[in-house]
């Protein structure tokens, strides 16, 4: 599988689009990746692994924000590295 392949997986294109935002609305992630299962996946998974965080805001309707901890900051620091050499 080539390197460029890879760096299309969802959770891979989430870190690296929160690296490049910052905090994001779920919305925005929405547009991201458009299949609500992979999506609502891929964030559980980065969650568990503490890479992304969620902030929700009890508004009506709820609001959800994402982003990076400082660990998944420095996983998509170097992701977006290989990006840049590719």
């Amino acid at each position: 599988m080539k390197i460029s392949r890879v760096l299309q997986i969802s959770s891979i294109q989430i870190l690296l689009f929160l690296y490049e935002k910052g905090e994001v609305r779920h919305g925005d992630l929405t547009k991201l990746i458009t299949s609500r299962g992979t999506l609502s996946l891929s964030i559980r998974d980065l969650e568990e692994e503490a890479l992304v965080q969620r902030r929700v805001v009890p508004t009506k309707p709820i609001k959800s924000f994402y982003s990076l901890t400082g660990k998944g900051r420095e996983v998509a620091k170097r992701l977006q590295e290989i990006c840049d050499e590719i």
